[in-house]
C-alpha cells in the first residue's frame, strides 16, 4: 500500500505525520527505561497499542515543529533520537528510586546468608537475589498504587511544552546536576533501607564470635545463618511501614528529580 495514499485517506498531511512520528519516539524512550512500562509484562502488541494509543491522544496538545512538512530527512532522524534521549532520561531517574532497594536487597542477602538464593526475574529476564526482587516488587506495586505511571504520563504530556519538538536536548547542566543528584540518593537510600539489618547482623556476628572466642566448643557457625536470617525478617516486618513511608517520599523526590532535569 503506498503510504501517501494512506496518508491522505486518514486525512493528514506529512508534516502530522512526522509530529505523530516524533511525539512516538519520546514516549518511546520513557517506555524502554521507566518503571512498570520497562518490565516484559505482557505481549509486545499491548505494549505498542498503548503506545499508538497515547500517541494519538497526546498529539492534538503538540505544537508543530520547526521541520514540519519540509521532508528533510537528517533533521527528522536527529530531532528521533533527541526525543528518544528526553523520554529515556526521565524515565530512568524515576525507575533510579527501584534500582535502590534492588541494591539494599543485595546487601541484607549478603548479609543473611541469602546471597547465593537467586531467582529468574520472568519480566526483566535475569537473575536475582530473592530479597532484591521481593523488595523491587514491593516498590514497584506502592508505586502503582500511588500512581506513578499516571504522573510519568502526565509528566511526558507535559514536557512537549517545556521542549518542544525538535527543540533539541534540555540545559546540559541541569540535565547532569539531576542525574548525579539522583544517583547519590540512589545510594543514600540503599544504605537507608538496609542500614538495620546490616547493623543488627553485624552485631549479631560479632556477639558469636566473642561466644565461640570463649566457649571453642560451639559452633557458631551452624548458629550464625539461622539466626541471621530469623534477625534479618523479623526487622523486615517490623520496619516495613516505616519503609513504605520512606518510598513515598523517596518516589516523590526522584520524580522531582526526572522533571527538574527537563526544565519543570
Amino acid at each position: 500500500m503506498d503510504p501517501y495514499a494512506l496518508i491522505d485517506f486518514l486525512g493528514l498531511s506529512v508534516g502530522e505525520v512526522e509530529r505523530a512520528a516524533l511525539i512516538l519516539a519520546r514516549l518511546s524512550g520513557l517506555f524502554l527505561s521507566a518503571p512498570f512500562f520497562s518490565r516484559a509484562i505482557g505481549p509486545n502488541r499491548i505494549k505498542a497499542a498503548l503506545l499508538l494509543a497515547l500517541t494519538v491522544v497526546i498529539f492534538p496538545l503538540v505544537s508543530p515543529w520547526s521541520g514540519e512538512g519540509k521532508g528533510h530527512v537528517p533533521a527528522m532522524f536527529a530531532a528521533a533520537i533527541t526525543e528518544i534521549i528526553i523520554g529515556a532520561v526521565i524515565g530512568m531517574l524515576v525507575h533510579w528510586v527501584l534500582i535502590s532497594v534492588q541494591v539494599a536487597g543485595s546487601v541484607i542477602g549478603f548479609q543473611m546468608g541469602l546471597s547465593m538464593a537467586m531467582v529468574m526475574d520472568p519480566t526483566s529476564g535475569i537473575q536475582e537475589g530473592v530479597l532484591s526482587n521481593l523488595l523491587y516488587m514491593t516498590v514497584l506495586i506502592l508505586f502503582l498504587s500511588i500512581g506513578g505511571h499516571y504522573l510519568l504520563i502526565e509528566g511526558i504530556a507535559r514536557s512537549f511544552n517545556t521542549i518542544p519538538l525538535g527543540a533539541g536536548l534540555p540545559h546540559t547542566g541541569n540535565m547532569l546536576k539531576s542525574a548525579m543528584k539522583a544517583l547519590s540518593s540512589m545510594f543514600h537510600l540503599a544504605l537507608l533501607v538496609s542500614a538495620p539489618i546490616v547493623v543488627a547482623t553485624t552485631l549479631l556476628y560479632v556477639g558469636l564470635g566473642l561466644i565461640n572466642r570463649a566457649s571453642p566448643q560451639i559452633q557458631v557457625f551452624f548458629l550464625s545463618m539461622p539466626l541471621a536470617q530469623m534477625m534479618g525478617f523479623i526487622i523486615l516486618g517490623l520496619t516495613m511501614i516505616l519503609f513504605a513511608k520512606v518510598m513515598i517520599r523517596e518516589i516523590d523526590t526522584f520524580f522531582t528529580l526526572a522533571f527538574r532535569s527537563i526544565g519543570f
